[in-house]
């Protein structure tokens, strides 16, 4: 029996053995599978933290579009009232143009239609003609029966304008 408490006794110490050691593989193999797992978790955390940093840029960069966004739009605002105005402006001056166009119109008839009608005119063509043919002074008071004075103004504009 003695022989057999030894035979269990070794028997015993064998399984505690190898139990330890399989305790001890299973503790390094787990010690490399945590080192992993952490060299996972630290490179998950940075690419975490660089996403973040990155969320944080375009967040920022957003709102510096969204302000300029509404400064263009106010631009834009500012721009249209200014075209309007600008068009109501010149809707008004083409209607004042055309008013004074109209007058113009008119007072080229009323003159047209006072030359044909007023025989002085016609003195007064004459007389220019004559200035412009080279006539003396005397030729044209005699010819258009005009006074001195008269004759006189009309020689020295028609003359200059020569």
């Amino acid at each position: 029996m003695a022989n057999f408490l030894t035979e269990f006794s070794w028997i015993w110490l064998l399984g505690i053995a190898a139990i330890l050691l399989l305790s001890i593989v299973m503790a390094v193999v787990a010690s490399r599978q945590s080192k992993k797992l952490l060299a996972i978790i630290n490179e998950n955390a940075v690419a975490s933290w660089q996403q973040q940093q990155q969320i944080e840029q375009l967040h920022q960069l957003l709102e510096q579009q969204v302000v300029q966004l509404k400064r263009s739009h106010q631009d834009v605002e500012e721009l249209r009232s200014t075209v309007i105005g600008v068009g109501q402006r010149v809707l008004s001056l083409e209607s004042h143009l055309g008013q004074g166009m109209q007058q113009v119109a008119e007072l080229a008839e009323q003159q047209k239609s006072m030359h044909l009608f007023d025989p002085e005119s016609k003195i007064y063509s004459r007389a220019m003609k004559m200035v412009h043919l080279g006539a003396s002074l005397d030729e044209i008071m005699l010819e258009c029966e005009l006074p001195q004075a008269e004759a006189e103004l009309l020689f020295n504009l028609h003359k200059q304008t020569k």
